[in-house]
């Protein structure tokens, strides 16, 4: 097991950015439990504030409130060291995350992969005159991801192997996604990865969708979870159970409500109307999918971006009755 020396500059921004708030500890005066969830400018919270509006977690005893962080790197560490008694990660920062030596548990799915690539949120763009035709042109490419060895880097070559097509001397480019735009017309990069609300959004900026790597590589999968640490698990079992049946509920309810995700895109996202009536949202599945870790985490260690597969046997807490 790696040391804790070792994680520092992984869990730096998330301590530098999180230190701040403290964890939830005391019931609110209507004996309800208090509990800072954290997640991303993303989409693929929108149900998570579904299931505060809709009162699920209240139904369960919980008060929850929702935080935004710069990124799923800085969610995590404030899940291990207490600060956020359960916070959103995309399944690869995960592992990267169990990789390094830290204790984190999944407890509930956030969001997944649809399997028709119509509806995908992720794509791969390029210029409308560029030469780049089809996945079959982006090897010896230049393509931009918001950070390496992470979901970019890791479902673009796996997409591209599914699909037969060569994948050798691709650069992967670091850099934000609101900046690959410019990045793009500018020459720096021949392609960006982008996805929602960014790839409704290039769409608008007219530019060519050559490769939907989520869909293609990992189809009808989950990619993000809602984590917490080994300790809170461990101490508060009925807390995390009944996160675990209000989130379900959210899912499953978000899934059947697409435009009540609209609307929450735009007040509590900022998303302009025009852009939230068009994206693409990921699925939304009740539960905790297992599977799709185990998935993840073997391509993940073939693409050298985690050291070996992690004891899949001590990951999950799992949901009531199960």
């Amino acid at each position: 097991m790696k040391t804790l020396g070792k994680i520092s500059a992984f869990a730096i921004a998330g301590l530098m950015g999180l230190a701040a708030c403290g964890s939830d500890t005391k019931e609110t005066a209507d004996g309800l439990t208090p509990m800072t969830v954290y997640h991303i400018t993303t989409v693929d919270s929108t149900p998570l504030y579904l299931g505060v509006e809709e009162g699920f977690f209240e139904q369960e005893g919980l008060d929850v409130k929702v935080k935004i962080a710069e990124s799923g790197s800085a969610i995590i560490p404030s899940v291990v060291n207490g600060e956020s008694p359960i916070g959103y990660a995309n399944v690869v920062s995960d592992l990267a995350a169990i990789d390094q030596g830290l204790d984190i548990k999944f407890v509930s799915n956030c969001c997944g992969v649809a399997g028709e690539e119509d509806e995908t949120s992720s794509r791969v763009f390029v210029l409308e005159d560029s030469e780049i035709q089809g996945p079959e042109d982006l090897a010896g490419t230049t393509i931009a991801v918001n950070s390496t060895k992470n979901l970019g880097d890791v479902t673009i070559p796996v997409a591209l192997e599914n699909l037969g097509v060569e994948s050798s001397g691709i650069e992967y480019v670091p850099m934000n996604f609101s900046d690959m735009s410019a990045a793009l017309e500018r020459g720096d990069v021949d392609a960006i990865w982008m996805v929602e609300p960014f790839q409704t959004i290039a769409y608008n900026n007219g530019y060519r969708p050559v490769l939907a790597n989520f869909a293609s590589a990992f189809p009808n999968s989950t990619l993000g979870y809602y984590i917490t640490s080994g300790d809170y698990a461990e101490e508060n079992p009925e807390t995390v159970a009944a996160f675990q049946r209000a989130m379900s509920r959210a899912n499953e309810f978000a899934s059947e409500n697409p435009d009540r995700l609209r609307e929450l895109a735009v007040s509590e996202i900022g998303l302009e109307e025009a852009v939230a009536e068009n994206i693409s949202f990921a699925t939304f599945e009740p539960g905790l999918d297992t599977e799709s870790v185990e998935v993840y985490a073997k391509a993940a260690v073939e693409l050298g971006v985690i050291e070996e597969e992690p004891n899949y046997a001590t990951l999950f807490v799992a949901p009531d009755g199960e």
